[in-house]
């Protein structure tokens, strides 16, 4: 049974719900916040903070449920940790080395657009030029466009209404 006074979204003490749809799970003890995991459900961070809760001397009140009375009840429910795997570790060092090509790869650009000043103006320059070549190319297709309706609406009226009278030689 979850607690009444809790102030988060998912009404357990110890955690919160990201923005991804997991629940975030934490403790405070003294001055130090110690991170629990991220869990699937909010029952099951609730469990772990519970788990985590019982060796910290917290008050049987503020545990998230009340039918479990000792530390061994509050291990038993609770979640098993998540390990860590060597394919996730892989991943993370492959996105940690992507990051760091990222970072280099900007680093360098700025140091090149420093010491190339002329050549990050002269290309300013062309895509600047190049943007207004193709927007006179659209305002000149407009024109066109608007032009061809024009004559077609005027062909239109004549032969609707002709002002040119019908025994004209021409």
């Amino acid at each position: 049974m979850p607690l009444r006074h809790a102030r988060n979204s998912s009404d357990y003490v110890g955690g919160c719900a990201c923005p991804t749809g997991n629940f975030y799970a934490e403790i405070r003890t003294g001055d130090r916040l110690i991170g629990l995991g991220t869990f699937d459900t909010a029952h099951e961070y609730a469990h772990a903070y519970n788990a985590a809760a019982w060796p910290l001397g917290r008050p049987w009140r503020l545990m998230n449920f009340h039918d479990v009375y000792t530390a061994e009840e509050a291990q038993e429910v609770a979640p098993p940790p998540h390990l860590i795997t060597e394919e996730e570790r892989r991943h993370h060092r492959t996105q940690q080395r992507r990051l760091l090509i990222a970072e280099e790869d900007e680093h360098r650009h700025v140091m090149w657009a420093e010491r190339f000043l002329e050549d990050v103006l002269a290309e300013r320059a062309f895509y600047t030029d190049a943007a207004q070549r193709a927007e006179d190319r659209r305002q000149s297709h407009r024109e066109r466009r608007l032009d061809k309706a024009q004559r077609r609406a005027f062909i239109l009226a004549q032969v609707e209404n002709p002002t040119i009278p019908p025994d004209d030689p021409r």
